[in-house]
């Protein structure tokens, strides 16, 4: 607009040729605001998170559409550090299935601190009932985790939204890889080391059954609560949880 006005307030009516700093002026100046205007549309958030009572809603910026995430449908939440931060987790991504693209929620994303906050609990408080009576049902549920040398890379960078994860199952036998069961019965607690950031399966004697560290392994938070919950029952003999491998 400056642009254009410029070279019309000096000219009063008259002709441009007779100014012609005016008119260089006025070019700069529409060069400059179309730069910006480019620029503007370039750096425009392509996506935008609202936080709701029960899930996030996914605004696509370029395509103008919306998606509703409940939290009781996100089955992964990919908690991680990205550069040389220490103790610092700074991004987290969430999903609803393996087969479901990452949405991540990054420190350039307003209050990303409170809203990744907000998805965890969120995810305890409506998936983990959900998850909890697929237990009780005698059904398995799914997880996933990375490689030390996946989260490694996704950290430094090196590895994008394709990073390979190896599933597993929480059921009522126990937890369960591809060959090999960890019975229940064999499970005695869950140790979270805080400083290392290891999470452990314990038996009775204290040795280590199974371990993985917590950012490797995906909705860590709802895999403490749904295996406590389940040492639990069986240590207070509350029942409830039978096997029923339907999955």
């Amino acid at each position: 607009m400056a642009g254009i006005a410029t070279p019309l307030l000096v000219a009063a009516g008259g002709s441009l040729a007779d100014h012609p700093l005016a008119t260089i002026i006025a070019a700069v100046l529409c060069f400059a605001g179309l730069g910006l205007a480019v620029a503007w549309k370039t750096l425009e958030p392509k996506v935008v998170l609202a936080l709701h009572d029960r899930g996030v809603v996914i605004h696509y910026s370029r395509t103008k559409q919306d998606d509703f995430v409940p939290f009781a449908h996100m089955a992964d939440l990919y908690l991680y550090r990205t550069g040389q931060q220490t103790g610092l987790v700074n991004g987290l991504a969430f999903r609803r299935d393996a087969e479901s693209p990452w949405v991540d929620v990054r420190d350039n994303l307003g209050d990303a601190f409170r809203l990744r906050g907000a998805i965890i609990e969120g995810q305890l408080r409506e998936r983990g009932p959900l998850t909890l009576r697929a237990l009780e049902a005698g059904e398995g549920v799914v997880f996933h985790m990375v490689s030390d040398d996946d989260r490694h890379a996704r950290r430094q960078g090196k590895a994008g939204q394709g990073i390979k994860a190896t599933a597993f199952y929480l059921s009522p036998l126990g937890v369960e890889f591809e060959g090999l069961t960890i019975p229940l019965h064999e499970i005695a607690s869950v140790d979270e080391g805080t400083t290392s950031g290891s999470l452990r399966l314990l038996d009775e004697r204290g040795q280590t059954l199974w371990g993985v560290h917590y950012l490797s392994l995906f909705s860590a938070d709802l895999f403490i609560v749904l295996m406590r919950t389940l040492i639990e029952s069986r240590h207070y003999g509350l029942g409830g949880v039978t096997s029923n491998k339907s999955y």
